[in-house]
């Protein structure tokens, strides 16, 4: 395997050398779609990943935490689940909707989470429409750098970032192709660099790569701008190998023109995956041209849903 970089030991839970990944529990805690009772939708993402190694090590991880709503602690509660086993929150970009509930999830957790981000994510960023009138777009509704730091670790990284065995980071994704560009919205958002308001590229995009025992990966997004071909082709050359077991989480392509829906399906197709489940973001637009192209390995999904993988 080719999936891993250096990690603070600090990070790490005590796995041993190499172990491999036998099962990979994905439950989804916040979205805008609910797939079970009592539980409360909302406009963000979260997702509660449980993995477990071949010695029966385990290792769990919060990918981002949804808006600042009452929903992640009501869905916790209704799912009697709780975050005092988390090891590491993992934020997949800066965006408000995934970031705007973190101090309340470090509070329910009672304890200091690491949290592993882009370096980006944590910069102001705003979205200006045509009139002028100008919103909040990322952290600073909710906390400030200053604050988050005080409160946990904050590790920050445009690379692929190991975890723990076979679980990595995208890093920047690179883009190759032209389709994946950023469209509605996405174009008037802006953030600071070097004490200037600039176009933001979202360039603090990223995913994670579960790499499993038997060499198959999983590929878990939170909202994919760089593209789920850029992202897919990305996490298949970080882990040395070309079987994509599922792909979960927000693809972004609620507003994507039929040029692009074309491209990614003419993309996956040439995948071998068993499941892809997108959400969130991905829109309906983008569900219903996948589960047109791929009915059996398509699932729809929402807060509730348990997706489970297992190595073969």
């Amino acid at each position: 395997m080719s999936l891993f970089t250096e990690t603070p030991f600090s990070l790490i839970k005590l796995v041993g050398i190499m172990t491999a990944i036998e099962e990979v529990r994905i439950l989804l805690l916040a979205d805008g779609n609910v797939r079970i009772r009592d539980v409360l939708g909302e406009f963000g993402f979260c997702a509660l990943v449980d993995v477990l190694h071949d010695n029966n090590s385990t290792y769990r991880i919060l990918f981002d935490t949804g808006s600042s709503t009452p929903a992640i602690r009501h869905n916790l509660e209704v799912m009697e689940e709780n975050l005092f086993s988390v090891d590491v929150i993992v934020l997949s970009h800066g965006h408000s909707d995934h970031v705007g509930g973190l101090p309340e999830v470090l509070s329910i957790s009672e304890k200091k989470i690491p949290v592993i981000c882009h370096p980006n994510a944590l910069k102001p960023k705003y979205l200006t429409e045509p009139d002028g009138t100008r919103y909040n777009a990322g952290i600073q509704d909710y906390f400030t750098r200053t604050q988050l730091e005080t409160a946990t670790a904050v590790i920050e990284s445009s690379e692929p970032f190991r975890l723990c065995d076979g679980i990595v980071t995208t890093g920047e994704v690179p883009r190759t192709n032209d389709f994946e560009k950023l469209t509605g919205n996405l174009t008037k958002i802006t953030t600071e660099m070097n004490g200037n308001e600039v176009f933001d590229e979202l360039i603090d995009d990223i995913s994670i790569v579960f790499q499993m025992a038997d060499d198959s990966i999983v590929i878990l997004a939170g909202c994919c701008h760089s593209g789920i071909v850029n992202t897919t082709q990305h996490a298949m050359k970080l882990a040395a190998t070309s079987s994509v077991k599922a792909i979960v989480g927000g693809l972004h392509l609620h507003d994507a023109s039929q040029y692009r829906l074309e491209k990614t399906v003419d993309f996956l197709s040439g995948v071998s995956f068993s499941t892809i489940a997108p959400c969130h973001c991905t829109g309906l637009r983008g569900r219903a041209a996948l589960m047109r192209a791929f009915e059996a390995q398509f699932k729809d999904i929402g807060v509730g849903s348990l997706l489970t993988f297992m190595s073969d």
